[in-house]
C-alpha cells in the first residue's frame, strides 16, 4: 500500500546515577551529591513494515559515558517519523532523550506525534499489570529478555563489551514485543492520532488502509449520525470527520 505512515517503534536504555549519601533508606539526594549523572547506553528502533531492528550504542573504544553520537544519530531518525510508539514513551523515553539532546546542544526537534502504549493500556483496559512484559505475555505475543538484574548495568558502566552487546539485544527485544503489543491494542485504542495520508480516498485514520467494511450509522457525542466503518487490516472502528463527508457521499 502506497503512502504508508512512517511509524517508528523505539526504546532506550540508560545508565544508573552514582551519588553520595549518608544512609540506605529514605535519602533526599541533592544535585551536589551526584558523582556521575546518567547517560544513554543504547537506543533500538524499528520501522513498521520493516523486518530489521536497528540500534545506536556507546562506543566503548572512546568512552563508556559519552552518548553524543547516539543522541545525534537517533535525532535524525526521529525527524523522519510521522509517529513514534513507546511504552511509557511520553513520560520516560522521549523526556530522557530530550534531556540529552539539550545537554549536547543539539537542535530542538519539532513536536512529535506519539502513541504511548502504557497510556492506552491504562485508558482502555484493566490489566493486572501495565508493564510491557506482563501485557506481552498476557496477550501471548512474547516476553522481555532476562537481563540477569542490575549486574548488567554495572558491567556496562565498567566498560564490558559483552555486557553492552547483551544490553543492546535486550533493547532490541523490547522493540519487537512493543510492536506486537501495539498491533494487538490498536483496534481498541481511543487516543490514537489520525495518520490518514490519502486526501482523495477514505482510509483508516489509524493505519491509513483503504480496506474497510461499512457498518451501521452511529450517533456521535455531539448527537450527529455518522457512518461507521471497520478497518479490515488493523480492525479499528472509525467514523468520518466533517472534512471527509464529501468523499463519503461520492463513494458510497
Amino acid at each position: 500500500m502506497k503512502n504508508q505512515p512512517r511509524i517508528l517503534f523505539w526504546d532506550i536504555e540508560t545508565s544508573q546515577m552514582t551519588t553520595k549519601s549518608w544512609g540506605l533508606w529514605n535519602q533526599n539526594i541533592n544535585p551536589n551529591q551526584i558523582v556521575q549523572d546518567w547517560h544513554i547506553i543504547c537506543i533500538s528502533y524499528k520501522w513498521l513494515h520493516r523486518k530489521k531492528v536497528k540500534n545506536f550504542y556507546l562506543n566503548f573504544d572512546e568512552s563508556t559515558t559519552d552518548d553524543y553520537e547516539v543522541v545525534k544519530q537517533m535525532r535524525e531518525v526521529l525527524m523522519k517519523a510521522d509517529c513514534v510508539v513507546g511504552h511509557n514513551g511520553d513520560r520516560y523515553d522521549l523526556k530522557k532523550f530530550q534531556s540529552r539532546l539539550i545537554y549536547h546542544k543539539l537542535p530542538a526537534m519539532p513536536p512529535i506525534i506519539s502513541v504511548d502504549t502504557l497510556k492506552e493500556a491504562r485508558k482502555v483496559f484493566k490489566f493486572s499489570s501495565n508493564k510491557l512484559d506482563y501485557i506481552a505475555q498476557y496477550l501471548g505475543v512474547g516476553a522481555k529478555m532476562d537481563t540477569g538484574g542490575i549486574a548488567l548495568w554495572e558491567a556496562c558502566a565498567s566498560g564490558s563489551r559483552k555486557a553492552l552487546r547483551k544490553m543492546v539485544s535486550y533493547c532490541d527485544m523490547d522493540v519487537l514485543i512493543l510492536q506486537k503489543v501495539y498491533e494487538r491494542l490498536l483496534p481498541y485504542m481511543k487516543g490514537h492520532p489520525n495518520l490518514s495520508l490519502d486526501s482523495e480516498n477514505i482510509t483508516c485514520p489509524k493505519c491509513n488502509s483503504p480496506n474497510m467494511v461499512k457498518k451501521n450509522l452511529r450517533r456521535t457525542a455531539a448527537g450527529i449520525m455518522r457512518r461507521q466503518y471497520q478497518c479490515k487490516d488493523c480492525g479499528g472502528h472509525y467514523t468520518l470527520r466533517a472534512a471527509e463527508k464529501t468523499k463519503s457521499l461520492t463513494q458510497n
